[in-house]
């Protein structure tokens, strides 16, 4: 099985595409939404979001994949090909992803196994969840040999 974390309160203008990805993952991934900080000042919101991260990382003996925008890169075959030995391995594999202002990875680096990171470019936090969401559904059609990659 394949989890994301995430501190989200609602998709706005992804919901349609998020929920057919989530629709045709059915089993296979799980999504989890943590409730955002309603701190003000950005600096207590990625204290405050990290601590609780921290918490639920902790509790987990699942592979951790931080999203990270400063991170390696790969390509679609090559994150299948994680994902699928990853599962041999921990059977689970969990996806997190931050917030607006990001994470505190000092906080929480000793419970993430791998940091990845989408592209250089900055997207909004939904639109990053549609298209990992996205790509776990393209790695699944590549291992099941579906016809949806090419």
């Amino acid at each position: 099985m394949i989890k994301i974390i995430s501190f989200v309160d609602s998709f706005k203008h992804y919901d349609t595409p998020i929920q057919e990805f989530i629709k045709r993952l059915g089993r296979e991934v799980n999504f989890v939404k943590l409730k955002p900080s309603k701190r003000k000042e950005s600096h207590e919101i990625v204290s405050e979001e990290s601590k609780e991260l921290a918490k639920v990382l902790e509790k987990t003996k699942w592979y951790k994949v931080l999203l990270y925008i400063d991170s390696q890169q790969m390509d679609t075959l090559k994150f299948a090909k994680l994902i699928e030995e990853k599962q041999m391995l921990f059977s689970d594999i969990v996806f997190i992803i931050g917030w607006a202002y990001g994470v505190d990875y000092t906080l929480i680096q000793k419970d993430i196994d791998m940091k990845i990171s989408l592209s250089p470019m900055t997207f909004p936090h939904a639109q990053a969840i549609m298209m990992l969401l996205e790509q776990i559904y393209r790695a699944s059609c590549i291992k099941k040999w579906i016809r949806y990659h090419h």
